[in-house]
């Protein structure tokens, strides 16, 4: 009985909990991750309330999840799982992630948002590198397949013109992704180094 009561009571905390995230303004940091993730790895997916933000990722990325938890943790109402080699965390739904939907989805495909170019920060990028990027030889690529050409040529005319980072085309088979050029690395790291979690470091070094 005493277990069902303290179970009744964390249900109505974590309630209590969602229902008050939902109407927190979100952080400009925090969208930034977020803008950074959705280019990445992450997720909006539909709940009873509209859309909430997913981030999955291998336990192996344990120390990463965790980082980004740690920054959008207002907009949850439960701590990272494990579930098989996954590692993963969801916020509730907030009324920004249906603006987010609308932006960065037609239909089921992830696009490049008209919105972007407002929100290609340092952290944005960061964030999207330790995602989607690693290192190729003394550059680092971007694995942008999910986007088609036209987007990445636009992607590549937002970082020159948010960033100042010039980045190229790279082809993988009858795909594109990005690689960001030899004269730019330096700046890139300078840029990108105050966000890097440690244990990601290996997309930019050996």
């Amino acid at each position: 009985m005493l277990g069902n009561t303290e179970g009744k009571k964390t249900c109505l905390m974590n309630t209590k909990r969602a229902r008050e995230a939902r109407k927190l303004e979100i952080g400009e940091r925090q969208k930034e991750v977020i803008m950074g993730s959705l280019l990445g790895d992450a997720h909006l997916v539909r709940t009873t309330y509209g859309f909430a933000f997913r981030v999955n990722h291998g336990i192996v990325q344990k120390d990463y999840v965790d980082w980004k938890y740690k920054e959008i943790e207002s907009l949850t109402n439960s701590s990272p799982k494990t579930y098989k080699n996954s590692y993963y965390f969801r916020t509730v739904s907030h009324p920004f992630f249906e603006i987010l939907r609308k932006a960065f989805y037609r239909r089921r495909r992830k696009i490049v948002p008209k919105i972007l170019e407002e929100w290609m920060t340092p952290l944005a990028l960061s964030v999207w590198i330790m995602d989607d990027g690693s290192r190729d030889g003394n550059q680092v690529r971007i694995n942008s397949q999910c986007f088609s050409k036209r987007e990445n040529k636009e992607l590549i005319r937002i970082f020159k013109a948010t960033l100042g980072i010039k980045a190229t085309l790279n082809r993988d088979k009858d795909m594109f992704r990005l690689r960001i050029a030899d004269s730019s690395m330096t700046k890139l790291k300078k840029m990108v180094e105050p966000f890097i979690v440690p244990s990601m470091r290996y997309k930019f070094s050996p």
